[in-house]
């Protein structure tokens, strides 16, 4: 630690604010990481561009993009010097996406919205979208074919768009409440997912997806998900172990194509307002999937509106046992309480989770703090989906800030980008480093956030060996091409 200051002393109080400085340096995301020669001089570029995107934001802070809402902050995003670079990073591995959230919502309305035999309707309140053959082979509701829906509204598209998305002009009159935000976010889940469980489509929607990571520089993900039933036009359904042969399939083929992409993983997620008779049923139904499949599931999570369902301690005996086989990610702490739903975070602990998702709550708690740093526990990040579902406004005082600042091991996800009209993690590790990491960190912190991605994923030991070989590579080349380009 530094010295007391000698305040008579000019000298000496410049050399302690020096001390202090470096030390937090130390402390912080990265600051154990030495650069090399050719990263040294790639930071050196990376940081005249984030100061001097900073430095407009200092003198007008309406120039400030990570803290203006991202539905209105994207396209200046988009044409940011500081966001090319970031695009061009290896990002290691995403770590946190929901499955039925994950793909472009352009891809959805031109590819699958536009192919033969597609159907939409008005159920409950909810519009549907699924394949048939014709509109009597399911009698829910009365079925149209989007054909239809298109020659009576020439705007149908844009309409659809906005079924698909929580994309709005005025986020702030639209949805004025966090419950708001969170009725309309569930009912595009409602939308999409007859239309995604056709075999066809689904294997696809796996496609595209792995290709808007790879096209992002991501390299292995981890995707959140439900046992999906499959179906072909002819009504056959295929029963869970079907879904996984074709969705391994699936990934196999673009690991055919695409040699350079390492994987995929698969972690579970039921619904936190489920009865605990059905919690053990799900989790007995994945314990035996785990072991037909062992290298592609990961483990279980809790999914929706935390504020919404019951609280782990709720499930704590089926869990324990559970934990036995299966290996958890729980979310826990997407939430403003404090010392209501934010204990989620105490069972998610306890129960020994591998990863924290969100922990928006965490800094309000010193013991679970001090637990997870010892535990070695990483924290998903999601910081757009946490400005847009209402929980910060304001990247620059997000509670990860601390988190980072401490050298907390995080890791940056994107959690719903179709949800919010983005495609990979480019846009979430955007707004962490221009307002979640010091002005002076530069190459070290994104350095340490890509591998992070790596070290804290499902993979075995030896599978994360040689993803790290393989992304240094990348990081290389990405070294090289910076200073060509930028030099």
């Amino acid at each position: 630690m530094c010295s007391v200051v000698k305040l008579s002393e000019s000298d000496s109080y410049l050399q302690e604010r020096i001390c202090i400085l470096k030390t937090e340096k130390a402390l912080r995301a990265g600051g154990k990481i030495k650069l090399t020669a050719k990263e040294v001089e790639v930071n050196k570029l990376i940081l005249d561009e984030k100061s001097a995107e900073l430095s407009k934001a200092h003198k007008n802070v309406s120039e400030y993009l990570p803290s203006r809402h991202f539905f209105q902050a994207k396209g200046d995003i988009d044409r940011s010097k500081v966001f090319s670079i970031i695009k061009n990073i290896p990002k290691g591995a995403s770590l946190h996406t929901h499955l039925l959230a994950a793909v472009s919502v352009d891809f959805i309305v031109e590819n699958i919205t536009y192919r033969d035999n597609i159907y939409g309707c008005f159920l409950n309140g909810n519009f549907k979208l699924t394949f048939l053959q014709n509109a009597n082979q399911d009698t829910r509701c009365l079925w149209k074919e989007l054909k239809e829906y298109r020659k009576e509204d020439a705007d149908f598209d844009n309409w659809l768009r906005k079924q698909l998305s929580l994309e709005v002009e005025n986020p702030a009159a639209t949805y004025p409440s966090i419950d708001v935000i969170w009725q309309r976010f569930k009912k595009i889940f409602t939308t999409a997912y007859d239309m995604l469980c056709y075999r066809p489509v689904f294997e696809d929607y796996i496609y595209q997806l792995l290709t808007e990571l790879y096209l992002d520089n991501v390299m292995y993900t981890e995707l959140r998900g439900t046992f999906m039933p499959l179906y072909e036009l002819n009504g056959t359904i295929y029963d869970t172990e079907e879904f996984f042969k074709i969705f391994i399939a699936t990934v196999e083929k673009f690991k055919q194509v695409y040699p350079k992409f390492v994987g995929v993983r698969y972690i579970h997620s039921i619904y936190r307002g489920v009865t605990s008779e059905v919690l053990k049923s799900g989790l007995d139904e994945l314990m035996g999937m785990k072991i037909m499949y062992p290298n592609f599931i990961a483990g279980f999570d809790f999914v929706g509106y935390e504020e919404e369902g019951k609280h782990i301690v709720h499930f704590h005996k089926e869990l324990s046992e559970a934990s036995r086989q299966l290996k958890f990610y729980f979310h826990a702490g997407e939430t403003s309480w404090y010392g209501y739903t934010d204990l989620n975070l105490v069972d998610a602990v306890l129960l020994n989770t591998s990863r924290i998702g969100h922990g928006f709550g965490l800094p309000k708690h010193p013991v679970l703090m001090e637990m997870v740093k010892a535990r070695d526990i990483s924290i998903e990040l999601c910081p757009i989906s946490n400005q847009v579902l209402m929980l910060n406004q304001d990247p620059r005082n997000h509670p990860a800030v601390y988190l980072i600042a401490n050298g907390f091991p995080v890791v940056i996800c994107n959690d719903d980008p179709s949800a919010w009209g983005a495609t990979g993690l480019s846009y979430d590790w955007y707004v962490v480093f221009m307002a979640m990491t010091s002005e002076k960190a530069g190459i070290e912190v994104l350095k340490q956030f890509a591998m992070n991605s790596i070290i804290y994923s499902a993979m075995s030991d030896h599978e994360k060996i040689e993803a790290l070989e393989k992304w240094n590579l990348d990081w290389n080349k990405f070294l090289d091409n910076i200073l060509n380009v930028l030099a």
